[in-house]
C-alpha cells in the first residue's frame, strides 16, 4: 500500500501517533490497532456500526487494503485530532475522517473514542 501524510513541522507527537494508527487501520494490521485503543474505547462509523473495546480493531478495519493511503490533514489539540483522506482500490474511492479522543493529554494515552466518516466517491 502506497501511503501520502501531510509534511509539517513534525513538531507535535500526536501528529506522529495519527499518522501511524490511520496507516495501520488502512492496512488492516489489526495487532497495532488494537495497542492505541483503551480496553474499553468506542468506535462510531457514522450511518453504518459501532464497536466496543480495544479487541473490536479487526470489525474496524476496511474491508480490503487500499491499493494507495492519501492523508489529506492530521490536527491536534489537547485530548483532541482528527484527520481525513482517501482510499484508492482498484475499485474506487473512499473519502475518510477521523475525528478522535483521548484518554488523556499524556503523549502515550490511549484512544478512549473515536468517530468515523465514510465516503465511497467516484473517481
Amino acid at each position: 500500500m502506497k501511503c501520502t501524510l501531510p509534511t509539517d513541522c513534525g513538531n507535535s507527537p500526536r501528529i506522529t501517533l495519527v499518522g501511524e494508527f490511520v496507516r495501520n487501520w488502512a492496512g488492516c494490521e489489526v495487532d497495532a490497532v488494537a495497542l492505541r485503543l483503551a480496553d474499553d474505547a468506542e468506535w462510531t462509523f457514522v450511518g453504518s456500526a459501532r464497536h466496543s473495546g480495544a479487541a473490536m480493531s479487526a470489525e474496524a478495519c476496511p474491508a480490503r487494503v487500499p491499493d494507495q493511503l492519501v492523508v489529506t490533514s492530521i490536527i491536534t489539540h489537547g485530548r483532541l485530532a482528527s484527520c481525513d483522506g482517501y482510499l484508492e482500490t482498484d475499485g474506487g474511492r473512499t473519502d475518510f475522517s477521523h475525528v478522535f479522543r483521548f484518554a488523556s493529554t499524556s503523549k502515550t494515552a490511549a484512544i478512549k473514542e473515536l468517530r468515523t466518516y465514510l465516503i465511497d466517491t467516484a473517481d
